[in-house]
């Protein structure tokens, strides 16, 4: 839509320097400051819209092109802050990999340890249950 007036406002502007172009024929004096000539006033206006939107156009391009490298540097620094980030995940990453290696390692050496507890205490009532009843069995002899 914005377009669209954009093209509306152009066409009036056109519209508004053609009349003024065609109501000032007359000639007139030009001085250039080396030189006088005189021209149509109508070529004048038409000269000096066309000067003005030159200027107009390379100033902007000037602009455009700074707002494009600004463009580029910020895209640039967004690539480079997410290398870092999927850099820094991927440090986190291993050495919260490492801290849960070394956390198995504890809970299989308790785990080793808590079984051989287990087997020693069944080892021991088993034979103080056989040495209990060995004695029984001498007593009643």
């Amino acid at each position: 839509m914005s377009k669209q007036w954009g093209t509306i406002v152009a066409i009036i502007l056109i519209g508004i320097v053609a009349f003024f172009a065609i109501i000032n024929v007359e000639s007139v004096p030009v001085n250039f400051g080396f030189g006088v000539v005189a021209w149509p006033l109508i070529m004048i206006i038409l000269g000096s819209l066309l000067i003005g939107a030159l200027a107009t156009v390379l100033i902007s391009m000037g602009t455009t092109f700074k707002n494009k490298k600004e463009l580029k540097n910020a895209k640039k620094e967004l690539d480079n802050a997410e290398n870092d980030k999927e850099e820094a995940i991927a440090r986190v990453r291993t050495e919260q990999n490492e801290i849960l290696a070394q956390k198995d390692l504890i809970i299989s050496e308790k785990t080793d340890k808590i079984n051989s507890l287990e087997r020693e205490l069944v080892n021991r009532m088993t034979q103080s249950t056989a040495n209990a009843a060995k004695q029984s069995d001498s007593s009643l002899n």
